[in-house]
């Protein structure tokens, strides 16, 4: 997320949460799946940073 191409902010902090659902609903079915763009690589950053954090 290095450069923002949503106009809004919001609309770049739903994207974010889009993809973390995404990532989270693999994981919860037990499939490893590599992030797509760089919305995905932020998003599974964010996420393994959160479990780090439990």
């Amino acid at each position: 997320m290095a450069r923002g191409h949503e106009r809004k902010t919001a609309h770049a902090a739903a994207m974010t949460k889009v993809a973390m659902s995404r990532l989270m609903a693999a994981r919860l079915a037990g499939e490893e799946i590599e992030p797509r763009g760089p919305i995905e690589t932020e998003a599974a950053r964010r996420l393994a940073d959160d479990l780090k954090n439990q």
